[in-house]
């Protein structure tokens, strides 16, 4: 009876996480209109160090970090936090929630990919058309109205979203070796306290845009503590309970619905619109995947 217990509730939390990751992108949109892009992620961060810190205490997690392993720490932090969070914020200033959220469903792919290149993991050639449809899906989702535009405010905040999933590319080539020594909610923890330093250059011109807190909506400020508190703080500790008993198979299986929610809820929210070629480039992305993941399983 245990056993049914965790596993409805590990199907519970990556449920959880699906959705505040999927309106992880609604938030900052809404965020935004009163606080700058890289400021965000800063309190962002901030909030998340302190909620990672204390369920870090709660589960009595004991770990020693190693000076061979700093400088892999500050670097993982740097592409994964700071230079992820600031291109996917400054990114939407300019695009929209669900066209973020579709490019960024596309991102297990190109990891899988650079992971291939340089560990050289064995890639069939249905891994690599798997690759070509994302491709595909995240070219025609980039568009503009179904039209490259390289003057539109949107296609470059589109560009800048796609940096972003490079930047986290890196990050992830980077915890590959830190994974295997730390333990994973305590190197979050770790990763997010540094971050709040590496982000001082990059707030400071930001500064001036600052609303006094008077000023601040009750809207932003609640928006700011979800994204602070639950996605950058609970989310990764039911991610990890759910990867452990559910299996990395299933849990990528329920993330991919991630862009379903941001796409749903930015309909409702946010009034965002899409082309029939946006959809078309969501749809090969999805496709993409599923059958991924059916590939990873059987291997």
């Amino acid at each position: 009876m245990g056993g049914q217990k965790e596993y409805q509730l590990a199907v519970l939390f990556i449920i959880l996480d699906v959705l505040f990751w999927g309106f992880s992108f609604i938030s900052t949109k809404v965020v935004l209109s009163q606080i700058p892009p890289v400021s965000i992620a800063f309190f962002r961060q901030i909030i998340a160090a302190s909620t990672l810190i204390m369920l870090v205490l709660f589960t009595r997690i004991s770990f020693k970090i190693g000076r061979r392993d700093m400088g892999y720490i500050v670097l993982a932090s740097f592409f994964g936090i700071v230079m992820y969070f600031s291109l996917e914020n400054t990114g939407l200033l300019y695009t929209t929630a669900s066209n973020a959220s579709m490019i960024v469903a596309a991102l297990p792919i190109f990891t899988l990919f650079a992971e291939a290149m340089l560990f050289r993991l064995k890639v069939t050639w249905k891994m690599i058309l798997c690759l070509i449809l994302s491709t595909i899906g995240v070219a025609l989702v980039v568009t503009v109205d179904g039209k490259v535009d390289l003057s539109s405010a949107r296609f470059f905040g589109n560009l800048l979203v796609m940096g972003a999933i490079i930047c986290w590319v890196f990050y992830t080539l980077l915890n590959r070796r830190l994974s295997e020594n730390y333990p994973c909610l305590a190197l979050t923890a770790a990763q997010s306290t540094v971050s709040i330093i590496l982000f001082i250059p990059l707030v400071i011109p930001e500064i001036d845009g600052w609303p006094a807190i008077s000023e601040i909506s009750l809207p932003v400020f609640a928006n700011l503590l979800f994204l602070g508190i639950f996605c950058s703080g609970f989310a990764y500790f039911f991610y990890i309970y759910a990867t452990r008993r559910l299996g990395a198979t299933v849990v990528s299986a329920f993330l991919n619905l991630i862009p379903v929610v941001t796409v749903v809820f930015g309909y409702l929210i946010l009034h965002d619109t899409l082309s029939w070629m946006q959809v078309l480039g969501m749809a090969l992305i999805m496709i993409a995947l599923y059958h991924l993941n059916r590939l990873m399983k059987r291997t």
